[in-house]
């Protein structure tokens, strides 16, 4: 174990790697901070390089984005009260409060030390859960797995934004998706529409670039033509006249007042690490659920909503404690927590390795160095943060107009490149109009994604336990296990049918 240990800090520490985890934290802080774009956005758009990267390389420029993307999206909530990412709206609401009063810079550390501490909390549950999880998962079956992933799909889109049967349809199109090719069991070709290129099916490049890029450029685009971006500058400027007279000097987080904001800290990661680990709950939910919890325990809760720094930390901290436990399930079954997570499974399957229990046992020192990777990332995290803060709060000053082009023009090289194949551009543009087309009917995509990524698995594993069964469809409920997945699986949905109705 002292070897392993020895050989994936090696790894995890070689210069190169450390160099790309610097770079991938410092491009998922700036494109964070940025409204309209996300971390998400930019590891889609580079998956098609992770070809040309060693696996640990790979990993901590993925793994910079990321948490660098986590705690970009507060800069921009609390500088202009516009959330750079969707997780980052709950710290919206105090931070640009606290802005106004006069308060940004205790805002914007109180932000970034409650983020390094959520996402170091969550990253240390995933070190000390995943391994044990995973030795379990190599135990199942088809049976088992089958259950898994109806358990899954299920709670993915039961959690999806609170639309239970919206969450099911996009998820059920995820996997017709991921269907389009060859028969995993008798190779036979089906739903290629007689399209010679599509006998291989749908690569995960395109689709996720499509998804995730092609139709958030094309959202902001609308945006901009609609001159909203405008309005949010100028909302910007009528407000600069309230900071005038500004004093950094007595604008300093002290120490009682970080003391005071560790208690809603550690609600927020606690929230967030075990939301996290739930697959399709996502930042939001996690931000507001520990910004709920944090107010009801709070010394004073009458300041929340009026510029709290106890707010600000639970949000942020909530937010960011769903970065290392997202892929728990991923590690332990092959089963992504989170639309981000999806884009790492996509990228271990680039680089050869398959998400699953045998994802640890196959590749012990890469996913090891990726531990060491995690962590290392935080405190680059912090470093680049406490050093560029003043620089970074005028990122959201960049006009979308100039970034959209560039990101459609890389997402169409990117995909292109990734196997020279014109098949997978049109394929990119159709996964974009498609996430175009669920946006505008308020669709989430996440679940589409997720469906996509798990379908394959899903359909061997189904075909594979009636194989077993002789076409019995009893054999699916033969194990004890698979009986708990599929009772929790109608339990959820009678709680989320029960909870819909009660709003009504």
């Amino acid at each position: 174990m002292l070897d392993l240990i020895i050989q994936a800090s090696q790894l995890a520490f070689h210069p190169y790697v450390l160099m790309y985890v610097f770079l991938g934290v410092l491009l998922g802080i700036t494109l964070g901070a940025i409204p309209g774009l996300s971390g998400d956005m930019a590891i889609a758009l580079l998956l098609p390089f992770v070809f040309f990267l060693e696996p640990a390389m790979a990993m901590g420029l993925l793994v910079g984005i990321y948490k660098g993307g986590l705690f970009g999206g507060s800069i921009s909530a609390i500088s202009f009260g516009v959330p750079g990412t969707p997780g980052a709206a709950a710290t919206s609401i105090d931070g640009y409060q606290a802005k106004l009063k006069g308060k940004p810079s205790k805002a914007l550390h109180t932000a970034l030390y409650s983020s390094v501490i959520g996402d170091t909390t969550s990253d240390l549950v995933l070190i000390f859960i995943a391994v044990p999880l995973a030795a379990i998962a190599l135990t199942f079956g088809p049976i088992e797995f089958f259950a898994l992933y109806a358990f899954s799909l299920i709670l993915i889109a039961a959690l999806s934004q609170g639309v239970v049967a919206k969450g099911l349809a996009v998820a059920a199109i995820g996997i017709l998706l991921a269907m389009i090719g060859r028969d995993p069991i008798t190779g036979a070709v089906r739903m290629t529409f007689g399209i010679p290129g599509l006998a291989g099916g749908l690569s995960l490049i395109p689709v996720l670039i499509g998804i995730f890029a092609i139709s958030e450029v094309v959202f902001q685009g609308a945006k901009l033509w609609r001159r909203k971006v405008d309005k949010i500058m100028d909302d910007v400027a009528n407000q600069a006249s309230l900071l005038q007279g500004y004093d950094i000097s007595k604008d300093k987080l002290t120490w009682a007042e970080f003391k005071f904001t560790l208690k809603a800290t550690y609600i927020g990661a606690a929230v967030g690490t075990f939301i996290g680990a739930l697959p399709g709950a996502g930042q939001s939910l996690a931000a507001f659920m520990s910004y709920g919890l944090a107010q009801r325990f709070s010394k004073r809760p009458e300041d929340f909503g009026k510029g709290s720094l106890e707010g600000i930390a639970s949000a942020e901290s909530g937010n960011s404690a769903t970065a290392g436990s997202t892929f728990i399930p991923l590690f332990a079954f092959g089963i992504p927590g989170s639309a981000t997570a999806a884009l790492f499974g996509a990228a271990f399957i680039l680089m050869g390795m398959t998400p699953g229990p045998s994802l640890l046992s196959d590749n012990t020192e890469i996913i090891y160095a990726l531990f060491f990777t995690l962590i290392f990332a935080n405190l680059v995290n912090l470093v680049l943060g406490k050093l560029l803060l003043p620089y970074y709060s005028r990122i959201a000053m960049i006009q979308p107009g100039y970034m959209i082009p560039a990101v459609f023009i890389l997402a169409i090289i990117g995909t292109y490149a990734a196997n020279n194949s014109t098949m997978d551009v049109w394929v990119l543009l159709f996964a974009g109009l498609l996430g175009i087309t669920l946006k505008l009917l308020s669709f989430p995509l996440a679940p589409l994604v997720l469906g996509f990524i798990i379908g394959p698995g899903a359909e061997r594993a189904l075909r594979q336990s009636m194989i077993m069964g002789g076409g019995d469809w009893w054999v699916l409920v033969k194990s004890p296990i698979a009986i708990g997945f599929y009772i929790a699986a109608f339990v959820l949905i009678l709680l989320f049918t029960l909870a819909l109705r009660a709003k009504k």
